[in-house]
């Protein structure tokens, strides 16, 4: 008669690791198979928006182009950090496509989308208009349209300027608008918002790559 002989202790040990390895490639297989997440591109842009020296910012930003799935998803990130560009984020897109020579950034899916991308502003009033900027000296601050400070839709009107001047006559151009502003920051009731101004065109210069100036 046959009896059934006990496992034995190594039996036992081997089979507990079986049953660890088999937990573990499970996982491991889990981990392959689940969608790779964002945060590579939230990351970048939080580092962008941070970021102390113009050349850097742009750097990062460009990195954030082609860790972004997707025109929303760069656009989305780059929202929630108000005045990062110094001017809406579809021209910034806009132009930013336009002019960098990197394939990695054109090929990029915020590039790819531009051009099926179209600009519609939500209608708002006078009243509700805000644009949050920073200053030559580090300060963040609300402009609002008034007669010194007219509005061209929902950003200041010299916003929108420097950036048709980078457009048609680069890095000289905004430079010169950069000098105009500059000029005027210590005048006593609009020296703050030429000096937004003038931060804008500085960064305006960055982000199309100009040299120091």
């Amino acid at each position: 008669m046959n009896r059934r002989r006990p496992p034995s202790r190594i039996g036992a040990a081997l089979s507990g690791v079986l049953v660890v390895l088999a937990v573990a490639l499970g996982a491991c297989d889990r981990s392959e198979d689940a969608e790779p997440t964002t945060s590579g591109c939230a990351v970048t842009v939080e580092r962008a928006s941070v970021a102390i020296e113009p050349a850097e910012q742009v750097r990062l930003l460009d990195e954030a182009f082609i860790r972004c799935r997707s025109y929303e998803a760069l656009t989305i990130e780059m929202g929630r950090y108000p005045g990062i560009t110094g001017y809406d984020l579809d021209t910034f897109v806009n132009l930013r496509c336009s002019r960098v020579e990197d394939e990695a950034i054109v090929n990029s899916p915020a590039c790819a989308a531009v051009v099926q991308t179209t600009t519609t502003p939500p209608p708002t009033t006078v009243a509700q208009l805000v644009y949050v900027g920073e200053t030559l000296d580090g300060r963040v601050v609300e402009l609002r349209p008034d007669a010194a400070v007219p509005f061209d839709g929902d950003r200041p009107a010299a916003i929108q300027q420097t950036v048709d001047i980078a457009v048609e006559a680069g890095c000289d151009g905004v430079y010169a608008q950069r000098d105009v502003w500059a000029a005027q920051v210590d005048d006593p009731s609009f020296g703050t918002a030429a000096s937004v101004f003038a931060k804008h065109a500085e960064n305006v210069a960055a982000f199309i790559g100009c040299p120091p100036g």
